[in-house]
């Protein structure tokens, strides 16, 4: 069978319109995941029971459930409730929510991994609560935590094209736009598969450098 890639070239404004929808979509996922997992990581040490018993219900949710399914409830149950939302911003939310679930216990492990002893030594300095946790635990765990959020970004990045399933224009919904057009499948999906491979490759390499950064500075 021999692959025609020229087809790739005269459609190359459409994979780039598909590759910014995905750019923008991946940033904004990673950047409010990664925001929305302190409030539940904050929650889920919380000494107050039914806040702790609330996140860790929310972490069972969101961990339990396809995040594609999450995309369609929010998607039709907003309809439903009669205040519709875009495809692009349900896919987002589902994104943010389950993410947010997997990257707060993410946080939470870094947190306690840092021996409890060095909490004790800064409190027998007389540094409070606040002051220990910038000071002594956040340096060391977010360390820690930079190689599993590097891991979870990929994933977060992969998971945009089934927000396709939403019609939103992203490099999966486009490649298949194309194939149904063209029936180039092998060369179209070669094609997205790469563009992935060099999407996540730049996220990786970025937050190694930044991990690096942090192991200079320890």
């Amino acid at each position: 069978m021999d692959l025609d890639f020229s087809i790739i070239q005269r459609n190359a404004p459409l994979f780039l319109e598909g590759f910014m929808v995905t750019i923008e979509l991946s940033l904004l996922a990673i950047v409010f995941s990664l925001l929305w997992g302190l409030p539940v990581v904050v929650a889920r040490l919380s000494p107050f029971a039914p806040l702790c018993i609330l996140a860790r219900s929310y972490l069972e949710a969101v961990r339990n459930t396809p995040v594609l399914v999450q995309m369609y409830f929010i998607y039709f149950g907003s309809g439903i409730a009669g205040y519709p939302i875009s495809g692009y911003f349900a896919g987002l939310l589902a994104l943010t929510l389950q993410n947010g679930g997997y990257i707060s216990e993410i946080y939470r492990a870094g947190i306690q991994s840092i021996d409890r002893g060095q909490r004790e030594a800064g409190a027998a300095l007389g540094m409070l609560p606040l002051q220990i946790f910038r000071i002594v635990v956040f340096p060391q765990a977010i360390r820690r935590v930079i190689p599993p959020i590097s891991n979870q970004g990929v994933i977060i990045i992969k998971d945009t094209s089934l927000v396709s399933a939403l019609s939103v224009a992203e490099l999966t919904y486009q490649s298949k736009i194309l194939a149904d057009r063209t029936a180039a499948t092998y060369e179209i999906f070669i094609t997205l598969a790469i563009f992935y491979i060099v999407i996540t490759t730049f996220y990786s390499g970025a937050l190694r450098l930044i991990e690096g950064r942090f192991r200079v500075l320890q």
